[in-house]
Order: structure tokens, then sequence, then C-alpha cells
């Protein structure tokens, strides 16, 4: 493999980009926006790609399910947003599916919750219908199904209102 990679490659670039591969996980796409940065020739992409794959510096699959988990923990995402998000990195659908399926309804909707009743803290003094559009969109921009985001939503007003 490493035969037909030129040597100025072998000797700046690729440690370069196992560092940068191993500094965090890191997707197909990255990497290739990376090398732009960096100018090196699109023709030489494809050799350095396959070079840190074959090395365990790059794996799609490692690095989707690793995206997925800490979206949804650390930055508390819906299915919605991390779907798009991992789309415009090109990961593949099935990919994607596979590592979504696992974040289960009963989850979103706690996280859901979560997430407007700390919003509704905040727009507590304004009128209903004020309220409703704000936690809407503050739902729907977590990343949440619209669906779901209106369910939740009436429930919280409707139990604040009953107070």
């Amino acid at each position: 493999m490493e035969a037909n990679i030129p040597a100025f490659l072998l000797g700046q670039i690729l440690p370069k980009m196992e560092k940068f591969c191993a500094f965090q996980e890191r997707c197909v796409y990255d990497v290739k926006m990376k090398l732009m940065r960096m100018n090196v020739e699109k023709s030489q992409w494809d050799s350095i790609i396959k070079y840190l794959q074959e090395n365990n510096f790059l794996n799609e699959e490692r690095f989707t399910e690793l995206f997925v988990r800490s979206k949804i923990r650390q930055k508390g995402w819906g299915p919605v947003k991390i779907k798009m998000e991992l789309m415009q990195k090109h990961i593949s659908p099935s990919l994607i599916e596979q590592y979504l399926s696992g974040f289960e309804t009963d989850n979103q909707q706690t996280l859901l919750h979560d997430w407007l009743m700390k919003k509704y803290a905040s727009v507590q003094k304004e009128e209903v219908q004020k309220q409703r559009e704000k936690l809407i969109r503050f739902g729907i921009s977590k990343g949440f199904e619209s669906s779901m985001v209106f369910t939740e939503t009436d429930k919280i007003i409707k139990a604040h209102l009953k107070k």
C-alpha cells in the first residue's frame, strides 16, 4: 500500500492526518475537507483515506455510533437533527438508521419533556399562545419530530393552566 503513496505524503501529510483522526473520531467527509484545506491534490485523497482506514484511524461505523451517542447524551439533540447532521457528512442512510434506531421513543419523549420544561421556565410569564409557539419552535430546533413536540407542548401547557 505505502508503495503507491508518494514520499512527501508519507513524510508530511500522513502523520498530520493520523494525528487529526486520532485526536477525535472523524468520517471520510471530515478527512476530505481537511485534505482540501491542506491543498492536497484530489488524486491522492483515495490512497490517503484507504491508508487511514486500513490502519484503523478512520472508521465510518465507529464515527456514526459515537456521533449519535454524544449528540444525544451531551447535547440533547433529537433524531431529526442528528440525522440531518450525519447526512451533511455523507454518512450512508443505512448506517444512520442502524445507530438511530437505538434511540427509543420513550427516551426521546423524556429528553424532549426535560428540554421543554427548561424552556417553559423562561416563557412562563407570556401569554399561552406565545408560550406554545416558543416551546414548539424550541423543540423542533432541538431536532425532535414535530408531532412529538406538539403533543408534549400541549401536555405541559395544559398541566400549568390547571394550577
